[in-house]
């Protein structure tokens, strides 16, 4: 269980009733908290970087903003969830061979979930080999010119050990924030690229990407996952140009 910080402790009853969503549960906060504290609460440590989800988007916590109760709600009134995701850089992962069943049973079960409580079902994957996911209506944020897109997702054979390197959109659209390539880099698959998509950059930093070792159904969901990178990839498209 996750030890907060004395003053936010979840048996502290906060003035207001104000609550964000950690972990799955409701934990009170102050009227007024800053964003450090909610990394903190969030266990945003050494490789990893505390968001605000709301409304199906992702936005980095400012450290030293004060975040109002208003500011802590989406757009029906609920309270946000505050997370962390792994460091990661706009910017050899080896995808040929056989993936074993291990990770077979990972990604499938991984991507089932998402496609149940995401997308409702709205996905496309490979069944067979479960190398690659497509979300054909993915939401994508104010500047891209498109309410949603069709996004590409390989999965690395040593998934859930390695994560992801970067993902892919339509070769249609504009990128506003730049990083949006023709070829691949960074020991991503080309393939795609040849079949009418781009490759968006966008690597997890070494040692940044923590899974839960599985050894059971469910383990994976104690660590970094499939909706863990969905996250990042909500962060990186809102990203301006100039963020890291």
């Amino acid at each position: 269980m996750a030890m907060f910080p004395s003053p936010f402790s979840p048996n502290r009853q906060a003035h207001g009733s104000n609550f964000v969503i950690i972990n799955g549960r409701r934990v009170p906060v102050e009227e007024q908290v800053r964003g450090d504290v909610l990394g903190r609460m969030a266990e945003a440590g050494p490789g990893r970087r505390p968001v605000k989800v709301a409304d199906g988007r992702s936005e980095l916590l400012d450290p030293s903003h004060t975040y109002s109760p208003a500011e802590l709600k989406d757009s029906h009134g609920r309270p946000v969830k505050i997370s962390s995701i792994p460091d990661r850089t706009k910017g050899g992962e080896v995808f040929s061979g056989c993936r074993d069943a291990c990770s077979a049973a990972i990604i499938r079960e991984q991507v089932y979930d998402l496609a149940g409580k995401f997308v409702r079902g709205n996905v496309d994957f490979d069944e067979d080999n479960a190398d690659w996911m497509v979300i054909p209506r993915f939401r994508m944020p104010s500047g891209w010119g498109v309410p949603s897109a069709s996004m590409l997702l390989i999965f690395p054979r040593e998934y859930p050990v390695n994560p992801p390197i970067g993902f892919y959109l339509p070769s249609s659209l504009q990128s506003p924030n730049g990083h949006f390539y023709g070829r691949a880099y960074h020991g991503a698959s080309s393939a795609p690229t040849l079949e009418g998509w781009n490759w968006y950059c966008c690597t997890v930093n070494a040692g940044s990407w923590r899974p839960y070792p599985v050894r059971y159904s469910g383990d994976w969901r104690r660590g970094d996952n499939l909706w863990t990178y969905i996250t990042l990839i909500n962060e990186v498209l809102a990203s301006p140009a100039h963020a890291a």
